[in-house]
């Protein structure tokens, strides 16, 4: 009689699952991995359109009057090619603060991005901010807070 044999291994079922579960882990890491580089790749572009935003603001920060701010400009971005702007500028009741509507329209937008951004800016003396204005709009303020008291009650 012999012996009984002990075999010591892995049986063809076990061996199966365990490639399974490789397999899966394998396609939830490629894919989660793909999907951090796919993000990577959204935010630079972000970061580019926002840089060549940033640089259109500021072309219509640095214009001397209120008339070719409104009316606007080309600018050419390091990104979205030629970018055409305008605004439309509204005084607020506060002091040298204007209400800005900006509108850039991009020749040459990147992947998936719109061509045309608009925003509103609320801008504190700006280079067009006049005093005469402010001197206006100090007084109108000024006979306002005076109606405002009723000096007769006391």
């Amino acid at each position: 009689m012999s012996p009984p044999r002990t075999e010591s291994g892995f049986s063809l079922i076990e061996v199966v699952v365990a490639l399974a579960l490789f397999a899966m882990a394998s396609v939830i890491l490629t894919s989660s991995f793909v999907n951090a580089l796919l993000a990577r790749e959204h935010g630079q572009s972000n970061d580019l359109r926002h840089a060549d935003i940033r640089a259109v603001r500021m072309q219509l920060l640095l214009e001397p009057n209120v008339e070719d701010a409104e009316d606007g400009d080309r600018y050419e971005t390091l990104n979205n090619g030629t970018a055409n702007w305008e605004a439309s500028i509204e005084p607020t009741n506060v002091v040298d603060l204007f209400q800005v509507q900006l509108m850039i329209e991009f020749s040459q937008p990147q992947e998936e991005q719109q061509a045309s951004h608009t925003e509103t800016l609320y801008l504190l003396r700006p280079t067009w901010s006049e005093s005469d204005e402010r001197s206006d709009l100090l007084q109108d303020k000024k006979e306002d807070l005076q109606r405002s008291r009723d000096y007769d009650r006391f």
